[in-house]
């Protein structure tokens, strides 16, 4: 018998390769534990396999002063990457370091040798990974020295002084799910080697953003963000807005700051993000987040036949992607299903969300209406007979929950509705203009796209005029922020974070988002996808049985891949050699290890589902309840197939679930399993000796078996007195 050793790292895929390693070559005393030796590991050697076809969330972008051929691209989870030609080739550079998750990156205007990373993602996601403080680089990112501030968790900005590379402040965050003290603005004035905490508010509050004077380095704006994240494992945090959240100016260095409110939303503030104009030092620019986002009078209804299709959706990429079906609602009768892509309706294609409402409002109620979509590469024509809409009915179209009738998907606020909003709109948050310097500000558009993830806003160097709000779209002004179009990102994917615009040409930009790195020079009209470095940002991998493995995975943001661990070229695996077996956000993958065509995939919050390769079918894995029972699952759904009878699969949510074919007629099998009403299942395993022997585990941290394959199930932590939170990570 012959073992095969892999070995997988997040970003890109990788396979030690090398000689075979027989089962008996080095065993223990219980022998079935096998150990490689040392002079084995010697003729070993990493091979990359892939796949670059997509790009994992990029967070920051750093380009040379005076040379934007050579620019650092930092990543949520991959590290950081350097280009000297554009893009043409990247350098891993920050592989070896205690940490690859960053929150920004930062060169040196004065000397591009000198470049500055703060670790721990800058983004309150469920799925964000902490750092352990700041690195310096005095070689272009060569080497790393650890600078300090270990325990800030999460980096939100950095910032270096034009012409002094040794003067440095770093926006700290710090922790997450917690209180610490080591969080907001620190400087230093050596490189590093002393730090100073010169502003902070409180052990909850963080620095996310910051701007310095274009003429005057001693003058800065400081945005404060005050948010958290409970154990559960939901899409926004426990708290997104707070008492410390606010906006801070400077004129001496961080000595003194004063705390700026005139034309700011009076109440809780959120995240806060800025752009200073270099052609005018008086012109800076801030999307705010406040408590009151989405509120405002109702708006006058637009002439419609009162059709009801049960739907809330997004443009994504020039496609409508469906984020929420309500129960019961026509769509949910005609099998319509979260994130399916609606390609045409009612025979006419549609590119965004908006043209499918128009095209909806043009039907009666009892109209039947045929849907294009494709669910997870499934091409297929959905018959839906729509309803009548009930007064106060919600769910079919943004702005229709009546206590925030201006809010979009994902607790953002629509563009453009600031006229409609009223004398106190400015309170809900957007864009907002200051004319002095930062001193005071005036609210010129609602916008603000899903703000406690995003919250970037950058104006053209060059033209005030042109104003840049990455989001969910890539959102566009060029009448100075007036008016905004969801246009920019037409080809790119969904999801941006980092905007650069060159500083002598506003046609050149670089761009990051979930799907890596992309640039255009001619101003978003196209755009091309640097998609040559492998950042995909992998949940988890999973391995078929053949001879020549083949690797499977589920991935932030880009749907679930599988790809060969080899290939009979020398260059080894390429983009093509990778297919798509699932949609939205990937994350366990499992391969029936009878039949290696057979996968089994999912994506966020339980949507499960199974492909055959050779067969093409495609199948949806849902519970089979009883009307009127609550199925709750995690971001990270567990499932597994049975170690004994591969078509038996179990997941889990709230309860345990069992089906004996693959998925199909899935049921429950257990009690409620969480500890709160809130939680959801974290983690499942089987025995692989005892088919009856199962555990479950939640985010709220319960944990239970059964001995008897799930007729009776014990509640192991119900009577321990265990520290809290807790939270079953892994069985």
């Amino acid at each position: 018998m012959r073992r095969r050793w892999c070995f997988l790292v997040l970003g890109a895929v990788v396979a030690l390769a090398g000689p075979s390693l027989r089962a008996d070559d080095k065993a223990d005393s219980a022998g079935d534990e096998v150990r490689l030796a040392a002079e084995w590991l010697k003729g070993l050697s990493w091979r990359e396999i892939g796949p670059a076809n997509m790009g994992g969330r990029i967070v920051a972008l750093a380009v040379a002063e005076g040379d934007p051929s050579t620019y650092w691209v930092a990543s949520a989870s991959g590290g950081l990457l350097k280009t000297v030609n554009n893009g043409v080739t990247f350098t891993h550079q920050f592989d070896r370091e205690a940490t690859v998750a960053i929150g920004d990156v930062c060169v040196a205007p004065s000397d591009p040798d000198v470049v500055w990373v703060g670790t721990g993602e800058n983004n309150p996601r469920n799925s964000v990974s902490y750092g352990d403080g700041v690195y310096k680089s005095t070689d272009g990112g060569k080497t790393w020295t650890n600078m300090g501030l270990q325990d800030s968790y999460q980096i939100g900005k950095i910032l270096i002084h034009p012409t002094n590379p040794d003067v440095v402040y770093v926006g700290a965050l710090g922790r997450l799910y917690g209180p610490n003290p080591e969080r907001g603005l620190f400087k230093t004035t050596d490189g590093g080697k002393t730090w100073e905490k010169v502003l902070f508010v409180d052990n909850q509050t963080g620095v996310i953003d910051m701007r310095m004077h274009s003429s005057d380095p001693d003058t800065l704006l400081v945005a404060t963000y005050e948010r958290r994240r409970d154990l559960y494992d939901v899409a926004d945090p426990f708290k997104r807005w707070g008492a410390g959240g606010g906006l801070y100016r400077t004129t001496d260095g961080g000595k003194t700051f004063k705390k700026i409110t005139e034309g700011l939303p009076t109440g809780l503030l959120g995240r806060i993000g800025l752009d200073w104009f270099p052609k005018d030092p008086n012109l800076v620019f801030a999307i705010v987040d406040s408590e009151k986002i989405g509120t405002g009078p109702a708006p006058k209804p637009k002439p419609s036949n009162n059709s009801y299709l049960g739907i809330d959706g997004e443009t994504r990429e020039d496609q409508v992607r469906l984020i929420r079906v309500i129960d019961d609602s026509p769509a949910d009768k005609a099998g319509l299903k979260t994130g399916d892509i609606i390609t045409s309706f009612a025979g006419e294609p549609v590119q965004s969300y908006q043209d499918m409402i128009d095209l909806l409002h043009k039907q009666k109620p009892d109209d039947k209406v045929t849907l294009k979509i494709d669910r997870a590469g499934q091409k297929l024509d959905v018959e839906v007979a729509l309803g009548r809409r009930a007064s106060g009915k919600s769910g079919q179209q943004r702005g229709t929950d009546p206590a925030h009738p201006y809010g979009v998907a994902l607790g953002g606020q629509r563009e453009n509705v600031q006229d409609s909003q009223g004398d106190d709109g400015f309170q809900t948050g957007g864009v907002y203009k200051s004319t002095d310097a930062g001193l005071t500000w005036t609210r010129i558009n609602s916008l603000n796209p899903r703000p406690m993830y995003f919250s970037q806003i950058r104006v053209d160097p060059s033209d005030a005029s042109r104003l840049y709000v990455p989001g969910i779209s890539m959102y566009r002004s060029a009448d100075g922020g007036k008016t905004f179009k969801p246009d920019g990102g037409r080809g790119v994917h969904a999801d941006g974070h980092a905007l650069w615009i060159n500083p002598n040409d506003g046609r050149h930009m670089l761009h990051g988002c979930d799907g890596g790195v992309y640039v255009t020079y001619d101003r978003m009209a196209n755009w091309d996808h640097l998609n040559h470095a492998a950042l995909g940002q992998f949940y988890h991998v999973a391995l078929d049985t053949r001879r020549d493995y083949r690797v499977f995975g589920g991935l932030q943001d880009n749907g679930s891949w599988g790809g060969p661990s080899r290939s009979s070229t020398a260059s080894g695996p390429i983009n093509e050699d990778w297919i798509r077996i699932g949609g939205a956000d990937g994350f366990k993958c499992q391969v029936d290890p009878d039949d290696p065509d057979q996968l089994y995939f999912t994506s966020q919050y339980g949507r499960m589902g199974r492909r055959h390769l050779r067969t093409g079918e495609v199948a949806t894995i849902k519970p089979n309840v009883e009307k009127g029972q609550k199925v709750r699952f995690n971001w990270n759904t567990p499932f597994l197939l049975s170690h004994q009878n591969s078509r038996i699969f179990y997941a889990a949510g709230n309860r345990v679930f069992r089906s004996l074919d693959r998925g199909n007629d899935l049921r429950p099998i257990s009690p409620e399993i969480t500890a709160t009403p809130q939680g959801s299942a974290s983690a499942l395993a089987e025995s692989p000796r005892d088919p009856n022997l199962l555990y479950v585990g939640t985010d709220d941290g319960a944990l239970w078996i059964t001995h008897d394959g799930g007729r009776e199930w014990t509640d192991l932590t119900k009577n321990l007195k265990l520290p809290g939170p807790r939270y079953v990570a892994t069985i």
